[in-house]
């Protein structure tokens, strides 16, 4: 029959405060307190999963009730440590909140702490995820007694991933130690010990995407370590992990983003479709890509330092970033970002994946605010260096001159070409519809895709046509959509934005009342009712 198998996270616990990792000032200030013998009545132990808290709890339950603690460590060798390394203690007492947070149990709870302990100088409580209590106010009254004032033998230390769930008056009353997460050289570098205890070979790239993807949490990172032991038996290498976790690395992520900032679609989706074929999820692809472009972002501020990466990826990031600039960056992360939730409920997950590739390449086919401002980013910067020549008979736009032989058309003014030139260009590239209506549909369906409130008030005027660079709208007399829009300058601009694109040159709007149509006036007198009572050769209308 096999040896049984302890897992790697519960044969690797500590079992001293040295060899918890990543939380120095905690660990230091517990140890200076048992060696001083200042013991709290009640700790709160704050983090995220996996970073140490139930350990350190059960570490300090030692500690404080060890007969012989050494530099504030339990010694491990008398026979009070020995009974408590069994966990099986009457003294210390540890209970989840969340299969244990009725109120009949809290107060079973604390009538146990009533009396004092058999065989250790303190009865330890360790409430795991305490913030499972919130379900029952009740629970939390029952327990705040006991906290208020407690016994001079009880100790309770709470432990918790959401402290904003905790009343202030069990707050108030507790020491509390915000575990932070274990920074990724850290836990790669437990990772390395274990696997050279466990005669395991492992690449340092492999161990890192293990840290990476445990996000800070030890426990998490242990419990992939083991994983991938299982899989690639004791040799694990970049490329094993890889495949344990459906990752795709490295060098798959450089070279996607590469692609992005080349806006190169046919590459982007052909790595896609090699992910894929190799079995990885879209979603966690989506999810690696929004943390590469964080890196890249984080690199446009001229901050590679802050990342937690190889010199070597720094570098690579740095370049990165040139290619991208900060709002092509934020922009592409913006759009894996929201990808990777919208993945769940899709019933293709790879579309969604492909067309965060495709928008994140051509900023054309994203209609958002800030690919809008991408496109003329880029328009801008290809006047500045005269890249792209301004069409004969249009203006310059503002900071530039024309070209030689160019000038602005003769009565328009300055401000008006500004407005008209950047919507303009990208549409010369197509002829003008033919026709005012046409003209007119085409310019209701811009308006339309980018102000709605304003695309239901231009139907109702009427389309005159062009008089040169302008194009007449008439309304009502009386219609206060009219002044509705006259009064905005925005509204201005959006509609001689979409003339402009729309006739593929710069053309600003007029808007005129339209002349009422002349009535005559009614007789006040009702001419039939007076024939039928006098007879109409009776009756002389005289106006």
């Amino acid at each position: 029959m096999p040896e049984e198998y302890t897992t790697l996270y519960r044969a690797f616990r500590p079992h001293r405060f040295c060899d918890v990792v990543g939380q120095g000032p905690i660990v230091q200030t517990l140890k200076n307190q048992v060696k001083s013998g200042r013991i709290a009545h009640a700790y709160l132990f704050n983090g995220t999963r996996g970073t140490g808290k139930t350990t350190t709890a059960r570490i300090l339950a030692r500690a404080i009730n060890c007969e012989n603690p050494q530099d504030g460590e339990p010694c491990g060798v008398c026979p009070t440590c020995q009974a408590l390394s069994q966990e099986n203690n009457l003294d210390i007492l540890e209970i989840d909140a969340a299969s244990n947070g009725s109120v009949d149990q809290v107060r079973d709870l604390c009538a146990k702490v009533a009396y004092p302990p058999q065989t250790c100088r303190y009865r330890v409580i360790i409430i795991d995820e305490v913030h499972s209590l919130s379900t029952s106010a009740a629970s939390f009254n029952a327990l705040l007694k006991t906290l208020e004032e407690p016994p001079e033998h009880a100790v309770f230390i709470l432990a918790t991933t959401d402290p904003q769930k905790l009343p202030p008056t069990i707050l108030s009353r507790c020491q509390r130690y915000d575990f932070k997460r274990i920074g990724t050289k850290d836990i790669a570098a437990q990772l390395s010990r274990i696997c050279k205890e466990k005669d395991c070979q492992a690449e340092d790239e492999a161990l890192l995407d293990i840290a990476r993807a445990a996000e800070g949490g030890m426990r998490d990172a242990i419990s992939l370590l083991d994983l991938c032991m299982s899989y690639s038996q004791n040799h694990i290498t970049a490329s094993v992990v890889q495949d344990a976790l459906g990752t795709a690395g490295g060098a798959a992520r450089f070279a996607f983003a590469d692609a992005l900032a080349a806006g190169d679609v046919g590459r982007a989706l052909t790595a896609i479709d090699e992910l894929m074929r190799a079995g990885r999820e879209p979603a966690v692809f989506a999810r690696e890509m929004t943390r590469h472009l964080r890196n890249v972002l984080i690199a446009c501020a001229g901050c590679a330092n802050l990342l937690d990466v190889s010199d070597e990826d720094a570098a690579r990031y740095a370049a990165e970033a040139e290619a991208f600039g900060a709002e092509r960056a934020l922009r592409a992360m913006d759009l894996f970002a929201r990808a990777e939730p919208e993945m769940r409920w899709a019933s293709q997950p790879r579309m969604q994946l492909e067309m965060a590739a495709v928008r994140a390449c051509r900023p054309a086919f994203d209609e958002s605010v800030q690919a809008l401002t991408e496109r003329l980013d880029a328009l801008e910067r290809k006047l500045a260096s005269g890249a792209y020549a301004v069409p004969a008979g249009q203006a310059a736009p503002a900071g530039q001159a024309a070209p030689a032989g160019q000038s602005a058309p003769a009565g328009q003014a300055a401000p008006a070409a500004r407005r008209a030139a950047p919507a303009a260009a990208p549409a010369a590239r197509r002829s003008a519809p033919e026709g005012d209506a046409a003209i007119w549909k085409e310019v209701l369906k811009a308006v339309k895709s980018t102000r709605m409130q304003l695309f239901t008030a231009l139907k109702m005027g009427s389309f005159l046509g062009m008089e040169g660079d302008e194009a007449v709208v008439s309304f009502e007399a009386q219609n206060d959509i009219f002044h509705g829009i006259c009064i905005k300058e925005e509204h201005h601009t959006l509609i001689d934005e979409a003339f402009s694109k729309v006739c593929g040159r710069p053309v600003r709007a007029r808007f005129v009342l339209a002349a009422q149509p002349q009535t005559e006036p009614k007789s006040p007198v009702d001419e039939g009712a007076l024939f039928a009572a006098f007879g109409r050769e009776n009756v002389d209308i005289v106006d």
